[in-house]
């Protein structure tokens, strides 16, 4: 197993219990990748991107794990679950309850906002069971009588937000997820418009102590079933004949032959990185893919007001990428007095740029109400991410956008190696920690 992400060791756990023998090679000292986290003054801090937990998915991991989910991390139900401002409004607040959601809207939305995310609940009710097996694309559900959905599905988000007619503020709100990815809407995979589906039917949660207790919770688990976990151990070859991957080859020369290689490292990187040989074709078409930057974080410990909401997004208009507050504290007392701040950016540009960004958001008043005597207490750009995460062009994965989401993303089943599966965030379904994780079981269960 290469890498000891949240899909890392899901597929580790899965295939332990299958009787295999699993060795899990970690490029780092710590475990849980971008889903990670650190302690500062004894305050707990989340490392990477990772926000909002899908509770149905991630419960269905962990019983494919033979665990029940409510004894390993204790989840917090949220009641608001974001808020949308921009400069001269209206602020948009999404809650768990749908009528309390349709009633805050501005300029008489109400109606059509519940008639949206009713088809949406429809629509999700028959995808829902596709995140949990293999994706073939958007022409699998027509062949499974399911044309309404590929419809759904080739429309995209954008086209599907604006069939709602609903004001452009609750439309930005509703594609929150794609503006804090730095994503145009256009371009935006349509499962997104999924997402106030689940808001209002299962919820929207975190995790007390953060969102790394998840992979930590696995760790414990594996530890006892015999799973080794070697780290510092970066893998710089996977070495391939013909149709089999023979084992791995790492930074200090040492080869570890296996009967079955699963690499939870970047996608792209697998193949163009890490198989030797890689398969040309493969290669230069993964190398066309759009990547996206995992953007810039600031870990902040403030004196910070109670009606500072759990996630608070800012959309500064003017071709300015969307910016997001996360105050923890907001619903966890274990994280009192700390807040972050993502912000998207473009893929690319050199450490200075970075930094230059990350210096003008922390300049920026529209994150300070409410938060007194803030001291930065570490800071991420992207060439860090990168550096530290062993990510692909410092990149979190290729950007999802709606065509490579109609394709079904980078296959569990390598299609070059009979023995080599690949999890994590660039696979289906991937990007939320909940996905994250079915990636993983997913990956075991294609040997």
């Amino acid at each position: 197993m290469i890498g000891a992400g949240v899909g890392g060791l899901a597929a580790a756990i899965a295939l332990r219990r299958k009787g295999h023998d699993v060795t899990i090679l970690e490029a780092t000292d710590r475990i849980g990748g971008l889903a990670g986290g650190f302690d500062v003054d004894g305050k707990s801090h989340d490392g990477g991107p990772y926000i909002l937990l899908d509770r149905p998915g991630l419960a269905w991991a962990f019983e494919r794990l033979g665990l029940v989910l409510d004894e390993h991390v204790d989840l917090i139900a949220l009641d608001e679950i974001y808020r949308v401002r921009r400069p001269g409004g209206p602020d948009i607040h999404i809650y768990a309850d749908l009528a309390r959601t349709a009633d805050a809207l501005p300029d008489g939305a109400r109606d059509a906002y519940i008639a949206f995310v009713r088809r949406m609940i429809e629509i999700h009710e028959h995808l829902a069971p596709l995140q949990r097996a293999p994706f073939r694309g958007a022409r699998a559900l027509v062949r499974r009588g399911l044309v309404r959905e590929a419809v759904f599905l080739l429309r995209g988000l954008d086209g599907n937000l604006r069939s709602t007619k609903l004001p452009d503020a609750v439309r930005d709100a509703l594609g929150i997820w794609t503006h804090i990815a730095g994503q145009p809407l256009e371009e935006a995979p349509a499962p997104l418009a999924l997402v106030p589906a689940l808001i209002h039917t299962h919820g929207a949660y975190t995790v007390r102590g953060g969102i790394r207790r998840i992979p930590e919770a696995l760790a414990r688990v594996a530890e006892p079933l015999g799973i080794d976990v070697r780290f510092r151990t970066p893998v710089t070859r996977i070495v391939r004949d013909r149709r089999r991957v023979l084992g791995v080859e790492t930074a200090e020369g040492e080869r570890i032959d296996a009967s079955l290689v699963i690499s939870n490292a970047p996608g792209i990187a697998t193949y163009t990185r890490l198989l030797d040989p890689p398969d040309p074709a493969l290669s230069a078409e993964l190398a066309q893919l759009p990547l996206q930057s995992p953007g810039i974080a600031a870990y902040i410990e403030a004196d910070v007001g109670r009606d500072v909401p759990f996630l608070q997004f800012w959309l500064p208009g003017n071709g300015e990428k969307c910016r997001v507050l996360i105050h923890a504290g907001a619903v966890d007392d274990s994280r009192r007095g700390t807040v972050r701040i993502v912000s998207p950016m473009d893929h690319g540009g050199d450490a200075d740029t970075q930094r230059a960004h990350l210096a003008r958001v922390l300049d920026e008043p529209w994150w300070r109400p409410g938060i007194t005597n803030p001291r930065v207490v570490a800071t991420r750009i992207p060439v860090e991410w990168g550096t530290r995460h062993y990510l692909w062009r410092d990149s979190m994965n290729p950007t999802m956008t709606a065509s490579f989401m109609r394709k079904g993303r980078i296959a569990h089943q390598s299609p070059v190696a009979d023995n080599l599966r690949l999890c994590g965030a660039a696979t289906h379904p991937g990007q939320w920690v909940s996905f994250c994780a079915i990636s993983g079981v997913l990956a075991a269960d294609a040997t």
